[in-house]
């Protein structure tokens, strides 16, 4: 019987680690949100793990859940519960998308007793999303027509740049499965917190202060605020030739791309993709950008928990388009 790998975690755990789990859709920050806590927490000199993604493969090695792509879907979920089960000493950063859960097609009270276990297993539940649902289905429309899933380098910016058209009824396929994952998120999990990509990026040092309880780690630690280091990465990539970072901003910068790269190669994380385009970049480029508004806002007539007052706002200028 699969209930037989619920059993809830010991109070001993509860008192020591503090593990949080990741919901998600895809496409709204969950990634670089794991890094960031991982991060926050490996500054701290604290002992954490991200796992990434629970449901397309992780092992136990020397105690510690750790990411395993090979086995992709092969593993149950009792199983996934049970390798999270065994895992001590150390905070797990985990991710849970449903888009992941829909693939695997599991059986529905599977679903239902892994949901409950990791309300227990995870005390903080983080749901990502995103206030600007417009430009959420719009970058992903965008990314369909690239064939790129993330962007890892300035190449990948370049292919991304010269895409301009989107097919509109992707764009709204994306929009309904944005409902349908923030009802997912209500139907299933307890004590959910949210974390908006907007505010992860722009108000990043206290996001991270209400997520970890450690204040300006960031600042002490690698010489500038994160919000700040974030900023200079996007900048940094997209004008290489024509950066006018400061000394003090450069240096800062190498220190944290390279805390990047040494939790890498110890396996504490995985490679994070980069920031796109900002919404302004998308008005500039996509030449049905208009009409997938106008669509955006017929279809968000149904939905009253979508605001349609963010669609034209560009959060990272902080001006609106249109």
């Amino acid at each position: 019987m699969i209930g037989e790998f619920f059993a809830p975690p010991s109070t001993t755990h509860l008192n020591t680690h503090m593990n949080y789990l990741i919901l998600t859709p895809d496409g709204v920050g969950s990634t670089i949100l794991q890094r960031l806590l991982t991060m926050a927490f490996y500054l701290e000199n604290y002992p954490v793990q991200n796992t990434h993604e629970l449901t397309d493969g992780i092992e136990l090695k020397d105690g510690i859940t750790i990411k395993n792509y090979d086995l992709k879907y092969s593993q149950s979920l009792g199983e996934i519960a049970n390798i999270l089960q065994e895992q001590e000493q150390t905070t797990l950063v985990s991710r849970l998308a449903k888009y992941h859960l829909d693939n695997r097609k599991d059986p529905t009270t599977d679903c239902q007793d892994f949901y409950k276990f990791l309300n227990t297993r995870f005390e903080r539940k983080i749901m990502c999303e995103r206030e600007n649902i417009f430009e959420y289905a719009m970058s992903w429309s965008i990314r369909n027509r690239s064939g790129l899933n993330n962007l890892y380098d300035k190449e990948d910016r370049d292919i991304v740049s010269q895409v301009t058209e989107v097919d509109e009824d992707y764009f709204l396929m994306k929009c309904q499965q944005y409902v349908k994952y923030t009802e997912w998120v209500e139907h299933n999990f307890t004590d959910v917190e949210t974390v908006s990509y907007e505010n992860m990026i722009k108000d990043s040092d206290a996001v991270m202060h209400k997520l970890t309880g450690y204040e300006n780690t960031f600042t002490d630690k690698i010489g500038l605020p994160l919000s700040s280091l974030l900023a200079n990465e996007y900048n940094f990539l997209k004008n290489k030739s024509e950066s006018n970072l400061s000394k003090k901003e450069l240096k800062a910068l190498v220190r944290y791309k390279q805390t990047c790269t040494d939790m890498l190669n110890k396996k504490i994380t995985i490679n994070v993709p980069l920031k796109s385009t900002t919404l302004t970049d998308k008005k500039n480029q996509i030449k049905n950008f208009d009409v997938c508004l106008d669509k955006f806002h017929t279809f968000a007539k149904n939905h009253n928990r979508i605001d349609q007052s963010k669609a034209t706002y560009d959060f990272w200028n902080e001006e609106h388009v249109c």
